[in-house]
């Protein structure tokens, strides 16, 4: 019976390590809801035949609301998948005017994280950085039922932030995110002769600053 008590020893003196081991590389699964404001730092399309200077069109600033879901695999490194939804109207930029077409704007991303400091510090500090698909689906504000001259369309780029948090039970902290979207923009524009026309690609900066809670499911 000597394999026996050998066994024993080996379980109780490899146990705790094990068991250390193990709860070192637990998953980590946390939801983030959020709400937040973007503002557009660029000009967005300058439609076909208008002047450069005087008639770009950009995106005036609007509310956004979403949700991210982040997966910890060690307590410095993860991954995070983002979605989030906004609405405002174009303008005229040379002016401040309204040009009569509403965006939607839905971005979906996927990113890398860092944790500066781990979340189960009483607050803590992360940095992200991935890719990002920013989508604009238009409507004219006529009231009329009259369809967009611009046609809905995605642009891939990238994005990067930091978010600061601080606990607020176990398993929730209260979040404040600030992140950059950058990409080029370009679209299908009707012209005043009726053939679709692609808009000159400009360079987009949008910058988001968001409120959430997040909640951990899995983990801390």
């Amino acid at each position: 019976m000597g394999w026996i008590r050998t066994a024993v020893v080996v379980v109780l003196l490899t146990g705790p390590t094990v068991l250390q081991a193990q709860r070192q590389s637990t998953i980590r699964v946390s939801v983030t809801p959020y709400l937040g404001l973007t503002s557009p730092g660029r000009d967005l399309l300058l439609r076909p035949g208008l002047n450069a200077v005087k008639n770009p069109e950009s995106q005036a600033l609007f509310g956004v609301v979403g949700g991210r879901v982040t997966i910890g695999f060690t307590d410095r490194f993860a991954v995070e998948g983002d979605v989030g939804f906004g609405k405002s109207g174009l303008k005229v930029s040379s002016l401040s005017a309204p040009s009569g077409t509403n965006a939607a704007v839905t971005t979906i991303s996927g990113r890398l994280v860092y944790r500066i400091k781990p979340t189960t510090e009483p607050s803590w500090i992360t940095l992200h950085a991935g890719v990002a698909s920013v989508r604009r689906s238009f409507t004219e504000n006529s009231g009329n039922g009259t369809p967009s001259q611009i046609k809905d369309g995605s642009n891939v780029g990238g994005v990067f932030g930091a978010t600061l948090g601080f606990r607020m039970t176990g398993r929730t902290a209260l979040t404040i995110t600030a992140e950059d979207y950058l990409y080029n923009a370009s679209f299908d524009v009707a012209g005043s002769s009726g053939p679709m026309t692609r808009s000159q690609s400009l360079t987009q900066n949008d910058l988001r600053v968001t409120l959430g809670v997040r909640i951990a499911f899995v983990g801390h």
